[in-house]
Protein backbone atom coordinates (compact mmCIF):
# COMPACT_ATOMS: atom_id res chain seq x y z
CA UNK A 1 0.00 0.00 0.00
CA UNK A 2 1.01 3.59 -0.57
CA UNK A 3 1.35 5.74 2.57
CA UNK A 4 1.55 9.50 2.96
CA UNK A 5 2.64 10.87 6.34
CA UNK A 6 1.78 14.54 6.78
CA UNK A 7 3.85 16.26 9.44
CA UNK A 8 7.61 16.22 9.87
CA UNK A 9 7.64 16.60 13.63
CA UNK A 10 8.94 13.94 15.98
CA UNK A 11 6.24 11.29 15.52
CA UNK A 12 5.87 11.74 11.76
CA UNK A 13 9.61 11.67 11.24
CA UNK A 14 10.28 8.61 13.41
CA UNK A 15 7.36 6.69 11.89
CA UNK A 16 8.44 7.53 8.34
CA UNK A 17 11.95 6.36 9.14
CA UNK A 18 10.80 3.00 10.52
CA UNK A 19 8.35 2.41 7.68
CA UNK A 20 10.98 3.31 5.07
CA UNK A 21 13.52 1.07 6.80
CA UNK A 22 10.99 -1.78 6.58
CA UNK A 23 10.59 -1.27 2.83
CA UNK A 24 7.15 0.32 2.87
CA UNK A 25 6.02 2.75 0.18
CA UNK A 26 5.89 5.92 2.25
CA UNK A 27 6.36 9.64 1.62
CA UNK A 28 6.81 12.26 4.33
CA UNK A 29 5.38 15.75 3.88
CA UNK A 30 7.53 18.31 5.62
CA UNK A 31 9.18 21.66 4.90
CA UNK A 32 11.79 24.22 5.87
CA UNK A 33 15.18 23.34 7.41
CA UNK A 34 14.01 19.81 8.23
CA UNK A 35 13.30 19.04 4.58
CA UNK A 36 16.52 20.73 3.46
CA UNK A 37 18.59 18.66 5.90
CA UNK A 38 16.94 15.39 4.82
CA UNK A 39 17.76 16.18 1.20
CA UNK A 40 21.31 17.33 1.88
CA UNK A 41 22.29 14.29 3.97
CA UNK A 42 20.40 11.79 1.82
CA UNK A 43 17.85 10.79 4.43
CA UNK A 44 16.66 11.14 7.98
CA UNK A 45 19.08 10.42 10.82
CA UNK A 46 17.38 8.25 13.42
CA UNK A 47 18.98 7.79 16.83
CA UNK A 48 17.58 4.85 18.80
CA UNK A 49 18.66 5.77 22.31
CA UNK A 50 18.07 2.45 24.17
CA UNK A 51 20.69 0.65 22.05
CA UNK A 52 22.77 3.74 21.23
CA UNK A 53 22.28 3.08 17.50
CA UNK A 54 22.19 5.60 14.66
CA UNK A 55 20.71 5.02 11.23
CA UNK A 56 20.57 7.20 8.14
CA UNK A 57 17.28 6.18 6.58
CA UNK A 58 16.61 7.29 2.97
CA UNK A 59 13.19 8.74 3.74
CA UNK A 60 11.39 10.19 0.72
CA UNK A 61 10.43 13.71 1.82
CA UNK A 62 8.68 16.44 -0.17
CA UNK A 63 6.57 19.52 0.35
CA UNK A 64 2.82 19.33 0.04
CA UNK A 65 2.98 21.22 -3.24
CA UNK A 66 5.44 18.68 -4.66
CA UNK A 67 3.29 15.66 -3.85
CA UNK A 68 1.14 14.50 -6.78
CA UNK A 69 0.42 10.85 -5.98
CA UNK A 70 -2.75 9.22 -4.67
CA UNK A 71 -2.08 7.40 -1.39
CA UNK A 72 -4.09 4.53 0.03
CA UNK A 73 -3.48 5.73 3.59
CA UNK A 74 -2.76 9.23 4.90
CA UNK A 75 -1.31 9.35 8.41
CA UNK A 76 -1.73 12.75 10.03
CA UNK A 77 1.04 13.64 12.46
CA UNK A 78 0.55 17.40 12.60
CA UNK A 79 -0.42 19.34 15.71
CA UNK A 80 -4.16 19.60 16.25
CA UNK A 81 -4.15 23.40 15.95
CA UNK A 82 -2.61 23.11 12.45
CA UNK A 83 -5.12 20.63 11.06
CA UNK A 84 -6.98 23.18 8.94
CA UNK A 85 -3.79 24.14 7.11
CA UNK A 86 -3.60 20.70 5.46
CA UNK A 87 -7.18 20.60 4.16
CA UNK A 88 -6.18 21.77 0.67
CA UNK A 89 -3.68 18.91 0.39
CA UNK A 90 -6.18 16.36 1.70
CA UNK A 91 -8.86 17.61 -0.70
CA UNK A 92 -6.42 17.19 -3.58
CA UNK A 93 -5.06 13.70 -2.85
CA UNK A 94 -7.94 11.89 -1.11
CA UNK A 95 -10.66 9.81 -2.71
CA UNK A 96 -13.62 8.01 -1.17
CA UNK A 97 -11.42 4.95 -0.59
CA UNK A 98 -8.49 6.79 1.07
CA UNK A 99 -8.05 6.07 4.77
CA UNK A 100 -7.12 9.18 6.76
CA UNK A 101 -5.60 8.13 10.09
CA UNK A 102 -4.80 10.90 12.58
CA UNK A 103 -2.28 10.01 15.30
CA UNK A 104 -2.48 13.14 17.40
CA UNK A 105 -3.72 14.02 20.86
CA UNK A 106 -7.48 14.39 20.48
CA UNK A 107 -10.63 12.59 21.56
CA UNK A 108 -12.21 12.80 18.10
CA UNK A 109 -10.27 15.00 15.69
CA UNK A 110 -12.21 13.30 12.89
CA UNK A 111 -15.25 15.40 13.77
CA UNK A 112 -13.26 18.58 13.06
CA UNK A 113 -11.78 17.13 9.86
CA UNK A 114 -15.14 15.94 8.56
CA UNK A 115 -16.61 19.42 8.91
CA UNK A 116 -13.67 21.07 7.16
CA UNK A 117 -13.01 18.77 4.20
CA UNK A 118 -14.65 18.84 0.81
CA UNK A 119 -13.25 15.37 0.09
CA UNK A 120 -14.99 12.47 1.81
CA UNK A 121 -12.29 9.90 2.68
CA UNK A 122 -12.62 7.17 5.30
CA UNK A 123 -11.83 8.96 8.55
CA UNK A 124 -10.26 6.77 11.22
CA UNK A 125 -8.95 7.56 14.69
CA UNK A 126 -5.54 6.74 16.12
CA UNK A 127 -3.38 7.17 19.20
CA UNK A 128 0.40 6.89 19.25
CA UNK A 129 2.44 5.98 22.33
CA UNK A 130 6.08 6.87 21.70
CA UNK A 131 8.80 8.89 23.39
CA UNK A 132 10.59 10.71 20.60
CA UNK A 133 12.09 14.08 19.83
CA UNK A 134 13.15 16.08 16.78
CA UNK A 135 16.56 17.13 18.07
CA UNK A 136 17.71 19.10 15.00
CA UNK A 137 16.76 19.47 11.33
CA UNK A 138 17.06 16.04 9.74
CA UNK A 139 17.72 14.32 13.09
CA UNK A 140 15.23 12.56 15.35
CA UNK A 141 15.60 10.57 18.54
CA UNK A 142 13.56 7.57 19.68
CA UNK A 143 14.15 7.79 23.41
CA UNK A 144 12.47 4.72 24.92
CA UNK A 145 11.97 1.17 23.68
CA UNK A 146 8.29 1.33 22.75
CA UNK A 147 6.27 2.57 19.80
CA UNK A 148 2.62 1.59 20.08
CA UNK A 149 -0.19 2.67 17.76
CA UNK A 150 -3.82 1.98 18.58
CA UNK A 151 -6.27 2.77 15.80
CA UNK A 152 -9.73 1.98 14.57
CA UNK A 153 -12.98 3.43 13.27
CA UNK A 154 -14.61 6.52 14.66
CA UNK A 155 -17.62 6.08 16.92
CA UNK A 156 -20.54 4.19 15.36
CA UNK A 157 -18.51 3.36 12.24
CA UNK A 158 -17.53 -0.15 11.09
CA UNK A 159 -13.92 -1.28 10.91
CA UNK A 160 -12.60 -0.13 7.53
CA UNK A 161 -11.25 -2.52 4.93
CA UNK A 162 -7.58 -1.51 5.07
CA UNK A 163 -7.34 -1.85 8.87
CA UNK A 164 -5.76 -5.32 8.91
CA UNK A 165 -3.22 -4.36 6.21
CA UNK A 166 -2.27 -1.17 8.06
CA UNK A 167 -1.79 -3.15 11.27
CA UNK A 168 0.44 -5.65 9.46
CA UNK A 169 2.56 -2.91 7.88
CA UNK A 170 3.00 -1.13 11.22
CA UNK A 171 4.03 -4.34 12.96
CA UNK A 172 6.53 -5.10 10.19
CA UNK A 173 7.89 -1.58 10.71
CA UNK A 174 8.62 -2.33 14.37
CA UNK A 175 5.52 -0.86 16.02
CA UNK A 176 3.13 -2.55 18.37
CA UNK A 177 -0.15 -2.06 16.51
CA UNK A 178 -3.67 -2.73 17.73
CA UNK A 179 -7.12 -2.31 16.20
CA UNK A 180 -9.65 -1.01 18.71
CA UNK A 181 -13.31 -0.63 17.81
CA UNK A 182 -13.87 1.79 20.73
CA UNK A 183 -11.48 4.62 19.97
CA UNK A 184 -13.08 7.07 22.39
CA UNK A 185 -12.21 4.63 25.16
CA UNK A 186 -8.68 4.30 23.75
CA UNK A 187 -8.26 8.08 23.55
CA UNK A 188 -9.48 8.63 27.11
CA UNK A 189 -7.10 5.93 28.34
CA UNK A 190 -4.17 7.67 26.67
CA UNK A 191 -5.30 11.04 28.02
CA UNK A 192 -5.04 9.56 31.52
CA UNK A 193 -1.30 9.73 30.88
CA UNK A 194 -0.52 12.54 28.48
CA UNK A 195 -3.34 14.98 29.27
CA UNK A 196 -3.18 14.50 33.04
CA UNK A 197 0.60 14.98 33.14
CA UNK A 198 0.56 17.93 30.73
CA UNK A 199 -2.36 19.52 32.57
CA UNK A 200 -0.57 19.40 35.91
CA UNK A 201 2.64 20.73 34.37
CA UNK A 202 0.86 23.67 32.77
CA UNK A 203 -1.30 24.47 35.81
CA UNK A 204 1.68 24.57 38.16
CA UNK A 205 4.24 25.63 35.53
CA UNK A 206 6.42 22.81 36.83
CA UNK A 207 8.57 19.94 35.66
CA UNK A 208 7.56 16.43 36.58
CA UNK A 209 10.01 16.18 39.50
CA UNK A 210 8.34 19.08 41.29
CA UNK A 211 4.94 17.47 40.82
CA UNK A 212 6.21 14.11 42.09
CA UNK A 213 7.58 15.61 45.30
CA UNK A 214 4.55 17.73 46.18
CA UNK A 215 1.50 15.75 47.40
CA UNK A 216 -0.89 18.57 46.45
CA UNK A 217 0.41 18.73 42.89
CA UNK A 218 0.41 14.95 42.60
CA UNK A 219 -3.19 14.81 43.79
CA UNK A 220 -4.20 17.43 41.23
CA UNK A 221 -2.66 15.34 38.45
CA UNK A 222 -4.47 12.24 39.71
CA UNK A 223 -7.66 14.30 39.90
CA UNK A 224 -7.39 14.98 36.16
CA UNK A 225 -7.02 11.24 35.58
CA UNK A 226 -10.06 10.46 37.74
CA UNK A 227 -12.17 12.95 35.81
CA UNK A 228 -11.31 11.11 32.60
CA UNK A 229 -12.23 7.78 34.20
CA UNK A 230 -15.60 9.25 35.18
CA UNK A 231 -16.06 10.62 31.67
CA UNK A 232 -15.47 7.16 30.21
CA UNK A 233 -18.02 5.60 32.55
CA UNK A 234 -20.65 8.32 32.10
CA UNK A 235 -20.32 8.44 28.31
CA UNK A 236 -20.73 4.68 27.95
CA UNK A 237 -17.06 3.99 27.18
CA UNK A 238 -15.72 2.60 30.49
CA UNK A 239 -12.16 1.39 30.72
CA UNK A 240 -11.46 -2.36 30.74
CA UNK A 241 -11.71 -3.75 34.28
CA UNK A 242 -8.10 -4.93 34.17
CA UNK A 243 -6.84 -1.39 33.44
CA UNK A 244 -6.24 0.74 36.55
CA UNK A 245 -5.67 4.19 35.07
CA UNK A 246 -4.52 5.78 38.34
CA UNK A 247 -1.94 3.07 39.03
CA UNK A 248 -0.79 3.24 35.40
CA UNK A 249 -0.30 6.99 35.76
CA UNK A 250 1.62 6.55 39.02
CA UNK A 251 3.88 3.97 37.39
CA UNK A 252 4.63 6.17 34.35
CA UNK A 253 5.35 9.19 36.53
CA UNK A 254 7.59 7.23 38.89
CA UNK A 255 9.60 5.81 35.98
CA UNK A 256 10.11 9.14 34.20
CA UNK A 257 13.07 11.41 35.05
CA UNK A 258 12.44 14.48 37.17
CA UNK A 259 13.28 16.83 34.30
CA UNK A 260 10.78 15.17 31.97
CA UNK A 261 8.48 17.48 30.01
CA UNK A 262 5.72 16.58 27.61
CA UNK A 263 5.83 18.03 24.09
CA UNK A 264 2.91 20.27 25.05
CA UNK A 265 4.91 21.66 27.98
CA UNK A 266 7.90 22.33 25.69
CA UNK A 267 5.59 24.31 23.40
CA UNK A 268 4.00 26.14 26.33
CA UNK A 269 7.33 27.22 27.80
CA UNK A 270 8.60 28.31 24.38
CA UNK A 271 5.47 30.41 23.85
CA UNK A 272 4.55 28.36 20.78
CA UNK A 273 0.98 27.37 19.87
CA UNK A 274 -0.34 24.70 22.22
CA UNK A 275 -2.86 21.88 21.63
CA UNK A 276 -4.89 22.99 24.64
CA UNK A 277 -8.29 22.86 22.97
CA UNK A 278 -8.06 19.17 22.11
CA UNK A 279 -6.08 18.20 25.22
CA UNK A 280 -8.01 20.13 27.88
CA UNK A 281 -11.03 21.97 26.54
CA UNK A 282 -12.56 19.01 24.67
CA UNK A 283 -12.59 16.66 27.70
CA UNK A 284 -13.86 19.49 29.90
CA UNK A 285 -16.74 20.36 27.59
CA UNK A 286 -17.57 16.70 26.92
CA UNK A 287 -17.71 16.05 30.64
CA UNK A 288 -19.96 19.04 31.23
CA UNK A 289 -22.33 17.80 28.51
CA UNK A 290 -22.65 14.56 30.47
CA UNK A 291 -23.32 16.43 33.70
CA UNK A 292 -19.87 16.04 35.26
CA UNK A 293 -18.31 18.96 37.16
CA UNK A 294 -14.76 18.45 35.80
CA UNK A 295 -13.21 20.89 38.34
CA UNK A 296 -9.56 20.02 37.65
CA UNK A 297 -9.95 20.32 33.88
CA UNK A 298 -11.79 23.59 34.44
CA UNK A 299 -8.78 24.98 36.29
CA UNK A 300 -6.39 23.96 33.49
CA UNK A 301 -8.67 25.54 30.89
CA UNK A 302 -8.65 28.77 32.88
CA UNK A 303 -4.89 29.03 32.29
CA UNK A 304 -5.64 29.54 28.60
CA UNK A 305 -9.06 31.17 28.91
CA UNK A 306 -7.79 34.74 28.96
CA UNK A 307 -11.06 36.22 27.69
CA UNK A 308 -13.45 34.14 29.75
CA UNK A 309 -15.03 32.48 26.71
CA UNK A 310 -14.17 28.81 27.09
CA UNK A 311 -15.99 27.98 30.30
CA UNK A 312 -19.11 30.05 29.66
Amino acid sequence: MKYLIIGGGAIGSVLSAYMTKAGKDVTLITRGPHLEAIREQGGLELYYAPDDERFLVPVRAVTGEEYHEQPDVVILAVKAYAIESIYPLLNRVCTASTVVLPVLNALDIGAHIERGLEAKPILAQGEAYVACELVAPGKCKHKLDFFRIVFGPRADQPVFGFAALIKEDLIESGCTAEINEDMLQAALMKFCRVSAISGAMVYYNAQLGEIKKDPEKTEFMIGLCKELIALGETSGHPFPPEFDAVEDLRYIVAAAPDDYRTSLMYDYLADRPVEWRTMFQDPYLMGRRFGLEMPSYGKVCEVFDLEGSVLA
